[in-house]
């Protein structure tokens, strides 16, 4: 009686691994994945988000002349040294050159 309720335990067992484990092996459907997507407001591929290129050079090699080529110029100016040349790239640093306008 004990070898026979195992035995229905295991053929039950393995009648629901089969079809689980083809369910599984397929992964979700389309219309899942954009289900799922919807309730985790992730981005789907139609939607990724573009990075920002706004201040972008339009060549290869060239930087953009934005808040942070303003002060790596008096940085790598080493005409002045010392304490002096630590204070011109701090007040470039603190100034408003190359920021757009809404940060000033």
């Amino acid at each position: 009686m004990k070898h026979k309720i195992l035995r229905l335990g295991l053929i039950a067992a393995i009648a629901l691994a089969i079809p689980t484990a083809a369910i599984l092996a397929n992964g979700p459907s389309e219309k899942g994945k954009s289900h799922a997507n919807g309730h985790a407001n992730l981005p789907t591929n139609d939607d990724q988000a573009k990075p920002d290129q706004a201040g972008e050079p339009k060549n290869a090699g060239e930087r953009p002349h934005n808040h942070g080529w303003f002060v790596s110029q008096v940085a790598r100016d080493h005409s002045i040294t010392g304490r002096a040349h630590g204070e011109a790239v701090s007040e470039v640093a603190r100034g408003d050159d190359g920021k757009p306008d809404a940060a000033h």
